[in-house]
């Protein structure tokens, strides 16, 4: 009886990527315009996401900081970002409850209270432009099952619905030929290449953008 107990609780827990650093290049147009990395570190019951990135775009220089924490079934706890752009340092913040997320962003310097979404059981924590909430996007979708989460932007301090698509989008040549793809349609479109062993990104691409952040696996 409690080897199956044990076994039951094994197969619920939620999976993630393995602990260390997993570094990507940007791209704009087809032109490098960054680096953007995210280190992953477990703490008992929770899981953290670091990220740091640097980028030229426009002769405009852009860097930021973030932290991602994580609870024990992947669901977002808080969010830290601090974000350098000329003439703006912008920090924002997030912390989250099942149910309601206090957000304070770079345009509401207020606390901003933000309920869970309609017919959505989960948040999740999405800076456009940055990577950790998209690199924990793939783990949590397949964890929760759900069609369709609540979405935070912590700078506007938004909530809309993000929404998976149809999985039509032809293979990039320098995908791994075992890559998973998962395909989000709203609140923008997101089309990221992962490991299904892992669960790491390989390629996220945002087409609105032109945007493509690519693994670096040297």
């Amino acid at each position: 009886m409690l080897a199956t107990l044990v076994l039951a609780a094994l197969g619920a827990a939620a999976v993630f990527p393995a602990p260390g650093a997993y570094r990507y290049t940007a791209s704009m147009a087809g032109q490098s315009v960054g680096s953007w990395s995210v280190t992953v570190t477990n703490g008992g019951d929770s899981t953290t996401i670091a990220e740091e990135s640097r980028a030229s775009i426009g002769g405009l220089q852009l860097a930021a900081t973030a932290s991602l924490v994580l609870g024990p079934d992947l669901a977002p706890t808080r969010y830290d970002g601090h974000y350098r752009t000329p003439g703006q340092n912008p920090n924002v913040s997030v912390v989250l409850t099942p149910s309601a997320a206090t957000v304070v962003g770079a345009f509401n310097t207020e606390p901003q209270q933000v309920p869970l979404g309609s017919n959505t059981r989960h948040f999740v924590v999405i800076e456009p432009g940055l990577l950790a909430g998209l690199f924990a996007l793939p783990a949590q979708l397949r964890s929760w099952k759900d069609p369709a989460v609540t979405w935070i932007t912590p700078t506007t301090a938004q909530a809309q619905s993000l929404t998976v698509g149809a999985q039509t989008s032809a293979r990039p040549a320098d995908v791994p030929s075992q890559d998973a793809l998962l395909s989000i349609d709203r609140p923008i479109a997101v089309t990221i290449w992962y490991d299904p062993s892992t669960l790491v990104p390989d390629e996220i691409v945002v087409p609105s953008q032109n945007a493509v952040l690519t693994r670096q696996r040297s």
